[in-house]
């Protein structure tokens, strides 16, 4: 299997999360440095105190000072380990998303070279991680890496969450930041890419899939999906692959390829503003 890499959303976004954890890690480690000269300082003006100020518990000016500058800092001790410990959560989550399609990309690797992974495709209806073409047709492929049970009722996906006891310690809607269950995910991109290959003169089904590619991820109740595969392992993909071909010469696939790399060209730059009405995508 080939891979071409149209855009490393994921790895990007990971880095720039590492990036902010590491100025994070600094300002909370000069926090906490602030926080510490600040109690040496409210010590020390309390060691200066006279005996009857020290006896009758009263303040000085000075000490008043210091505990201020103390409490002041403590607040930023607080606020930067917060934002430290969010930021640290954040590069988990994303560090899984990614070994999570690298884990599918490698476990899909016994495809010959008759197919293609494109890797981060776009189009206006959002990203997919992976778009697979090949002789048994085309695929649309959203992973996501999460140690969970995950149910499916039609449009309605939610997940249970246990710890290594079996008790549940969490759960919730399977969804995205918007609001899309996983499914709509990538079936709002599949259906905008049927219609452009279709617009192309490529009448080709795009066959959908959501791979939970975590070895402790299983499947619970499955009904009505509107996508064609969920797995959590490379094979459960690979037999829906079998199951749901569609043939297509070389020629077709090449010609989709080229049509999904200019789609995906042409959403980046309108993304990013590069694009004005005469950017066309042919």
């Amino acid at each position: 299997m080939r891979v071409l890499v149209l855009s490393d959303h994921g790895g990007k976004q990971l880095n720039q999360t590492i990036t902010q954890l590491r100025d994070a890690e600094t300002t909370a480690a000069a926090w906490h440095d602030s926080y510490s000269r600040a109690r040496q300082d409210l010590d020390a003006s309390r060691r200066r105190k006279s005996w009857w100020r020290r006896l009758l518990g009263v303040s000085t000016a000075e000490e008043r000072q210091a505990s201020a500058r103390a409490r002041r800092a403590w607040q930023g001790v607080a606020a930067a380990d917060a934002g430290r410990q969010r930021l640290d959560g954040r590069v988990r989550q994303q560090a899984a998303g990614v070994s999570g399609e690298e884990a599918l990309q490698h476990g899909l690797s016994v495809l010959d070279d008759a197919w293609i992974m494109l890797r981060g495709y776009r189009n206006r209806r959002g990203e997919t991680d992976h778009v697979l073409v090949g002789p048994g047709g085309v695929w649309a492929v959203e992973v996501k890496r999460r140690r969970i049970r995950l149910h499916v009722v039609g449009e309605r996906w939610w997940y249970e969450k246990f710890d290594s006891y079996g008790n549940l310690v969490d759960k919730g809607l399977a969804v995205d930041g918007g609001g899309r269950s996983w499914a709509r995910q990538v079936t709002d991109v599949a259906a905008d890419l049927g219609e452009w290959l279709a617009r192309n003169d490529l009448h080709v089904p795009v066959r959908t899939a959501v791979m939970i590619m975590h070895d402790r991820a299983v499947l619970g109740r499955l009904e009505n999906p509107t996508v064609h595969a969920i797995g959590t392992h490379p094979t459960h993909l690979l037999k829906a692959i079998d199951r749901h071909a569609v043939a297509l010469d070389s020629q077709s696939c090449e010609r989709i390829v080229a049509l999904i790399r200019r789609d995906h060209q042409f959403h980046e730059r309108r993304r990013h503003g590069s694009g004005g009405r005469g950017d066309k995508r042919g």
